[in-house]
């Protein structure tokens, strides 16, 4: 059996989410200077803890955090991190992938991974030129950063999202039972289109409690767990925090779950947002695709 399989789509699968963008299927994209999500609105401290298990068998934990308010080209950004840490015995993880997300529009200022999974090690950062609308990948090689040619002022679009800024745009959106939306706005175009099916609304108890969620269904082009046909289920609460309560993801080999173990709001600052005509949210309600 194939560990690779079985162990990295459950210990990262944090940024399983991680790709971007927004256009309802069967609607026009919307205006690129008008980005339809809702203001900001988790503070520096929040963060969410969870654990992670392969059918009865716990394989490790993860958490989620808006860690600080930082200066990046001159933007003030937040610095929010995803970490995964545990595994097997014989494949251990610990990851650890941070963006700056300048929040108007959404956007990534830059992206780290520090990946450690079984033997597989990466230590890479992406830089996004927002006014030349570009990015660049540098990797630890010999202990120092050095440039990937074929990933040098690689052209982006307005908005571009690195895997950890989608999942907090997907946050943000304005989930609604019944709808379909399609994305298409992550940094790499291979990773495009992301589809998110909005189920159901549904009760349910975890470790850290009992929640009111919105049940989606994320189709994302890599195949896999969630790949189209797939059988996974992310739970949302149903409320501005949209925290994550449990995923569940289903595979011929087996399930594996991820439930919400801990959870703290945060009392940090957060930064001011423009609330001209290029942050009014788009009206969803006349480009709605019903689900079958």
């Amino acid at each position: 059996m194939n560990t690779d399989r079985l162990v990295r789509p459950l210990l990262p699968l944090l940024a399983l989410l991680a790709v971007g963008g927004i256009q309802l299927a069967g609607a026009q994209s919307a205006p690129s200077d008008v980005d339809p999500v809702e203001a900001w609105r988790f503070p520096v401290g929040e963060r969410m803890e969870f654990s992670v298990s392969w059918g009865r068998v716990r394989l490790g934990e993860g958490s989620i955090e808006v860690e600080a308010i930082d200066s990046i080209d001159d933007r003030e950004t937040y610095r929010v991190a995803m970490e995964a840490w545990g595994g097997p015995p014989f494949y251990r993880v610990q990851d650890r992938q941070v963006s700056w997300i300048w929040p108007q529009p959404l956007s990534s200022v830059r992206f780290e991974q520090r990946l450690s999974e079984g033997s597989y090690k990466r230590d890479t950062r992406y830089s996004f030129d927002l006014d030349g609308m570009t990015y660049d990948r540098h990797d630890i090689v010999d202990g120092e950063w050095r440039a990937r040619n074929e990933e040098t002022a690689v052209p982006i679009l307005e908005g571009a999202l690195d895997d950890v800024s989608f999942l907090f745009f997907a946050r943000l959106l304005p989930l609604e039972v019944g709808q379909r939306y399609e994305f298409d706005r992550y940094f790499k175009e291979s990773g495009n289109p992301v589809i998110i099916e909005v189920l159901r609304r549904e009760e349910i108890r975890v470790p850290a409690g009992t929640f009111q969620t919105i049940v989606v269904r994320p189709i994302i082009q890599t195949g896999g767990a969630f790949g189209d046909g797939g059988e996974a289920e992310l739970y949302l609460t149903d409320d501005d925090r949209r925290l994550i309560v449990r995923l569940k993801t289903s595979m011929a080999v087996g399930s594996g779950n991820l439930f919400l173990t801990g959870y703290e709001p945060g009392e940090g600052d957060l930064i001011p947002i423009d609330t001209s005509a290029a942050s009014v949210p788009v009206d969803l309600a006349d480009t709605r695709e019903d689900l079958p």
